[in-house]
C-alpha cells in the first residue's frame, strides 16, 4: 500500500514540476540553484547523525540550524543589496574590498573540493547496488561525470548545465514529495492504531544533549549551506530576483527539512546506529520496501544537482575574480580537472572537512562585510546582529566538527 502511495505522489510531483512552463519561468530557475545545493547530501545524512547526537531532539537542533542559516543568508543578502552596487562603482573602499576578495578565494576553494565530493557520493551511491564501488571504479564514474559537465559548460554555457542542474531538482523533489507522503499516511495510521509495529516493534528515541556534543551540532551547518550560490549569478538574474529567489529557496528547504524530521521521528529508532545513509535505507523499510530504493533516487539527485548548483556557483565565482575577463563557458573545463586530481589524488572525506572549515570561515567574512555595510548605512540593529553573525561562523570555523552533508 505504502509503496503505490509513495509512487504515485512521486509521478505527480515530477509531471507537476516538469511542465515546460515552469522550467522556463525565470522566478522558479533562479530558485533551484541554491535549492539544489541547500537539499544536498545533508537532506539524508543529517537525520542519523543528529539522532545520535540528540535522539528526539534532533527536529529542535536542526531547527536551529535552519534559523542559523537563514539569518546568515541575510548578510548575503545585505550584501547583494547593498555591497554590491558600491562593488561595481569603485566606492566600497579598501576594506570591504580586501575582504570580498579573501571571502571569494576562500569560496572558490570549498566550491572546487566540494563538486568532487558531491560527485564521489554520487558515484558511491549509484554503484552501492552493483558491487563494484571499488575506489578505481568510482575514480572513473566521476571522471566521466566531469568530462561531461565541463564538456556541456564549454560547448553550451551557463544556461546548459542550469538546464541539468534543473532536471535532477525535479526528480529530486518529487522523490522527496513521495517520501514525505508516504510518511505522513504511514504516522497517521501509527497514530490510529493500524499499524502494530508503529507502537510496538519500533524502537523509541529518547531525547538527550551533552555540551561535548556541541561541536558536531555546530559542525552540520553546513548541512544546509547552500544558499550563498545566488550572490554569483549576477550574470543571468537582477539583484532584487536573486534576493527573492534565495529566500524561497531557504524557505522551501527549511519546510522539507522540518517536516521530514517531524515524519521520520516515530521511525527515526528502526536500523543500525550508524550515521551513514545506510541508516536512512534502514529506517523506511518498517514503512514499505520500496522506500529504501527511493532514498537512494534521492541521493542521485541530490548529489548530481548539488554538484551542478556549486560548479555554477564556481563558475560565476571565477569569472568576477578574473574580472569577467574570462569567459564562463571556459570555466568549467577548469572546475572539471581540478575536481578530477582531486577525486584520483586526495581522500573525499578529509577534504570535505576542510571544505565545511571553508564555508564557515567564508560565511564569517561575508557576515563581517555586511556588519560594514551596516555601518556605512548608520544601521545599529543591523550592525549588532551581522557582528553576532560573525563571531557564531567564526566559533563553527573553530569548535565545529564538520560531518557529511551541504
Amino acid at each position: 500500500m505504502y509503496g503505490y502511495i509513495a509512487i504515485t505522489v512521486f509521478a505527480g510531483f515530477l509531471i507537476a514540476l516538469s511542465r515546460p512552463g515552469l522550467l522556463k519561468n525565470e522566478m522558479w530557475r533562479a530558485t533551484t540553484t541554491p535549492l539544489a545545493s541547500i537539499i544536498g547530501s545533508g537532506f539524508l545524512v543529517s537525520v542519523p547523525i543528529l539522532r545520535n547526537v540528540v535522539g528526539s531532539w534532533a527536529i529542535v537542533a536542526m531547527t536551529v540550524l535552519l534559523v542559523i542559516a537563514y539569518l546568515v543568508g541575510a548578510a548575503i543578502r545585505e550584501n547583494i543589496a547593498h555591497v554590491e552596487p558600491l562593488l561595481e562603482n569603485g566606492n566600497a573602499g579598501a576594506p570591504i574590498v580586501s575582504f570580498e576578495r579573501l571571502s571569494q578565494l576562500v569560496l572558490t576553494f570549498a566550491y572546487f573540493i566540494s563538486v568532487a565530493y558531491y560527485l564521489n557520493l554520487f558515484a558511491h551511491f549509484m554503484l552501492k547496488t552493483t558491487g563494484f564501488d571499488q575506489e578505481l571504479y568510482v575514480n572513473l564514474v566521476v571522471t566521466i561525470l566531469l568530462i561531461t559537465v565541463g564538456s556541456v559548460g564549454l560547448l553550451r554555457g551557463f544556461h546548459a548545465v542550469e538546464g541539468l542542474e534543473i532536471y535532477a531538482v525535479s526528480v529530486k523533489l518529487a522523490v522527496i514529495g513521495g517520501l514525505l507522503a508516504t510518511l505522513l499516511i504511514f504516522d497517521v495510521a501509527g497514530l490510529l492504531g493500524w499499524v502494530p509495529a508503529f507502537g510496538g516493534d519500533l524502537i523509541q528515541v529518547d531525547a538527550h544533549f551533552a555540551f561535548t556534543d556541541l561541536p558536531v551540532i555546530l559542525g552540520l551547518l553546513i548541512i544546509v549551506q547552500g544558499f550563498e550560490t545566488s550572490r554569483f549569478l549576477g550574470n543571468s538574474y537582477s539583484r532584487e530576483l536573486r534576493i527573492r529567489t534565495m529566500k524561497l529557496s531557504q524557505a522551501i528547504a527549511a519546510l522539507i527539512y522540518i517536516l521530514f524530521f517531524a515524519l521520520v521521528l516515530p521511525i527515526m529508532g528502526a536500523g543500525s546506529d550508524s550515521t551513514d545513509v545506510a541508516a536512512v535505507t534502514d529506517m523506511m523499510k518498517p514503512v514499505a520496501l520500496i522506500l529504501p530504493f527511493f532514498v537512494i533516487l534521492g541521493a542521485l539527485a541530490s548529489q548530481s544537482s548539488a554538484a551542478l548548483a556549486d560548479a555554477m556557483g564556481a563558475a560565476g565565482l571565477v569569472h568576477e575574480l578574473a574580472g569577467k575577463r574570462i569567459r564562463i563557458n571556459h570555466i568549467y573545463p577548469l572546475i572539471a580537472l581540478v575536481a578530477a586530481i582531486v577525486t584520483w589524488e586526495a581522500d573525499i572525506y578529509g577534504l570535505i572537512t576542510l571544505a565545511s572549515r571553508c564555508f564557515a570561515l567564508y560565511y564569517a567574512l561575508q557576515c563581517m562585510i555586511a556588519c560594514m555595510s551596516a555601518i556605512r548605512r548608520k544601521s545599529t540593529a543591523a550592525t549588532l546582529g551581522f557582528g553576532v553573525l560573525t563571531v557564531v561562523c567564526l566559533a563553527i570555523v573553530i569548535f565545529g566538527v564538520p560531518a557529511e552533508g551541504g
